[in-house]
């Protein structure tokens, strides 16, 4: 099982804008709670079961859907990204800069695996 934990948003640009991160992982998607302002807290749990671990080896996609912009994390089976900010840029135009960022941390488990604290 992979376990994704959306934990906050920081300096999205934009005014009175909502939004919401989709999270992109061996072909399954989550979508948190739309929130409102430039700085949201989600703090929000997914988890995404395979009976295969081939996909593990694939990117995360993060989309912070109000900002235009997402994120992509690699990581292997067996590993953890905890409390990390991502940079989040347009995809279109690498060239913009920044988009803000957004706070994660995920982790993969195996069968009898206790997730981290």
């Amino acid at each position: 099982q992979i376990r994704v934990r959306i934990i906050e948003g920081r300096q999205l640009p934009g005014n009175n804008i909502k939004p919401v991160v989709k999270v992109h992982v061996c072909g399954q998607t989550h979508r948190t709670r739309i929130k409102r302002g430039n700085n949201p807290f989600f703090d929000e749990v997914s988890g995404h079961s395979f009976e295969i671990a081939d996909c593990l080896y694939d990117v995360c996609h993060f989309v912070m859907d109000t900002a235009g912009a997402s994120g992509d994390v690699c990581f292997i089976s067996g590993h953890a990204v905890m409390r990390k900010w991502l940079l989040l840029s347009d995809p279109e135009d690498t060239n913009s800069g920044a988009k803000g960022y957004i706070k994660v941390s995920m982790f993969v488990l195996g069968t009898g695996d206790e997730p981290p604290v």
